[in-house]
Formats: C-alpha cells, sequence, structure tokens
C-alpha cells in the first residue's frame, strides 16, 4: 500500500464523511502510518467516543466494508449509530468491568483508538484492561495525551496518563534483566511484568501514544553471537574517555543543566 496514498485517501475519507467529527491535523499521518495495513482485510477497528458519528463513516470507507467498526461511549443516544451498521456499545471507560465483559464478548481486535472522555484515569483502565484482553496482534493508541497537563483535569497530580505511559516503557527491558546478573535492579513487580509481557513496543507521537502488542514477544530473548571470536573478545573501552557531560535536559517547564555522571556507585 502506497503510504502516501493511505493519507490522502484518510483525509478525503474525512472530508467525505456525512456527520461532523474534529481531528487535529497532524493525527492523519499517525493514524496512517499506524493502521493503513489494515485496508481491505477483515478486521475489527475500536474507537471511544463517538460524539457526532463522524469518524464511524471516516474508518468504514477507508479500512473498507470488510471492517467491523465497534464504538464505545457513555451516552446512551450514541445507540443512533446501529441504524448504519455500526456496533455500539455504552458504557463507562473509566470501570474496568465494563471493558472486561466487553472483550469478552467482542473478542479478538485488531486497533483500539481511545478518543473519549481523555482523563488520565479512563486513558490508564482502558489501557491495561484491553492489554489484559489482547490475545492477538493488535495495536492500542491512546490519543489526546495533551490532557494530562490540563488544569480540567489536574487531579491527577503526578499520576498523569502520560507518567504512566513513561514508566510502562520500563516493562520493555524486564524480559533482558537477566542479560547481565547482578546489574540489572531486582524487579520488584513481576504482576506487572506478566501484564505488559506482550507489548512489543511503545510508540510516542505528538498527541498520542500507541501500543503494539505482539504475543510472540512474550517469549524471553537470548543473546546470541554470530559466531564465536578466534582470539579474546575486543578490548571496552567506554571508561577510556571522559566521565561525565553536562546536558540540556529536556524538561519542558523548567531550564535545566544537568552532568550525568558515567560508571558505577
Amino acid at each position: 500500500m502506497n503510504n502516501e496514498k493511505a493519507l490522502q485517501d484518510l483525509i478525503q475519507c474525512f472530508n467525505d464523511s456525512p456527520h461532523p467529527s474534529f481531528k487535529v491535523t497532524n493525527y492523519f499521518q499517525i493514524y496512517s502510518d499506524l493502521f493503513a495495513y489494515l485496508r481491505g482485510l477483515d478486521c475489527t477497528f475500536i474507537e471511544t467516543g463517538i460524539l457526532n458519528g463522524g469518524s464511524l463513516f471516516m474508518w468504514r470507507k477507508w479500512l473498507g466494508e470488510k471492517a467491523r467498526i465497534i464504538g464505545v461511549d457513555l451516552n446512551p443516544a450514541a445507540k443512533k449509530w446501529e441504524e448504519f451498521g455500526f456496533k455500539i456499545y455504552i458504557g463507562d471507560q473509566g470501570d474496568p468491568v465494563f471493558w472486561q465483559n466487553f472483550f469478552r464478548e467482542i473478542g479478538r481486535f485488531d486497533v483500539l483508538l481511545d478518543d473519549g472522555g481523555h482523563q488520565s484515569f479512563q486513558q490508564i483502565v482502558t489501557l491495561a484492561e484491553a492489554v489484559k484482553a489482547a490475545k492477538n496482534k493488535c495495536i492500542i493508541a491512546i490519543e489526546d495525551t495533551c490532557t494530562s497537563f490540563f488544569k480540567e483535569f489536574s487531579r491527577h497530580h503526578e499520576h498523569s496518563f502520560l507518567e504512566y505511559a513513561k514508566d510502562s516503557t520500563d516493562t520493555l527491558l524486564a524480559k533482558t534483566s537477566e542479560f547481565f546478573p547482578g546489574q540489572f535492579p531486582q524487579i520488584g513487580n513481576p504482576k506487572i511484568e506478566e501484564q505488559f509481557s506482550s507489548v512489543y513496543s511503545i510508540q510516542f507521537y505528538s498527541g498520542l501514544v500507541a501500543y503494539s502488542i505482539d504475543p510472540v514477544v512474550q517469549e524471553r530473548p537470548k543473546l546470541v553471537w554470530n559466531h564465536l571470536p578466534k582470539s579474546e573478545p575486543a578490548s571496552d573501552y567506554r571508561y577510556e574517555g571522559t566521565s561525565s557531560a553536562m546536558v540540556e535536559w529536556p524538561d519542558l517547564f523548567t531550564e535545566q543543566k544537568i552532568i550525568v555522571k558515567g560508571g558505577g556507585a
């Protein structure tokens, strides 16, 4: 599939939708990069947050008639979109039990795109329950992550969705913790390691975080040589150069220069 054509087709489908919808312009490229591989396939695409219904039509036209488009919303009025062939579930995305029942009923899915309430606890619960339910290769994308900084939603304090997402990137390294005995910190939360064990990658975009799920990655990786060296391995010179560096720390809200030191304690 030509990426540029997929992108232009998506924008056209957005403009041609018979009902209103609004999107951030840079999202179209992200959607195209993440979801274009599903076009024309028998797939299940879930979107939380329906509002005026326009995006449901956009996704169906762009993905093709084989796609099963499912909408999730708390507003009972959203059920009216079932008249147009969409499956609509009414429920509270901040309630784990809702999601557990939902995933039990729909079975496998290929994409869950969260454009719902945008409060951190809602985004976190949606992500966590979708990760637990995913049994096949799929993508879980949480959008409008700028709300982690909004005053309107600030009761999450330091526990915003973006902080949750950043911390969850540590789970990607859990499978390699055995490579270097005594170096990696002791994993004290094996439950969360297991929960995220099928996450293959976590991609951060402007306004969106995407989790790629692939159950195959649950197998622990191994260190391998392409062939054993015939003599002693090359000397490690990592500590022969400078021992620290002054860096501009990427803190958006405070200008900081930090000395980052090398080596151990």
